[in-house]
């Protein structure tokens, strides 16, 4: 994944929680650390889809696919 690069969900990627994704590019913002106060660091991965901000973990990130132009 690249910071800036546009990605779109998979064609394979057919769970109907992620209905909001299909179709829709989403622009990747680069990873989202969240330093926990136990001393666990988590990190996730931020998108903008549409005019939303939206996290995921790493098992997402299968699920997308590069947007190239046709």
């Amino acid at each position: 994944m690249k910071v800036g690069e546009l990605y779109i969900l998979s064609k394979r990627a057919t769970h109907q929680t992620f209905s909001e994704w299909e179709g829709k590019p989403a622009l990747y913002l680069g990873e989202d650390i969240i330093n926990r106060s136990d001393g666990v660091t988590i990190t996730n991965h931020a998108f903008m889809l549409g005019s939303e901000r939206r996290i995921t973990d790493q098992s997402f990130l299968k699920m997308l696919e590069p947007l190239t132009s046709a």
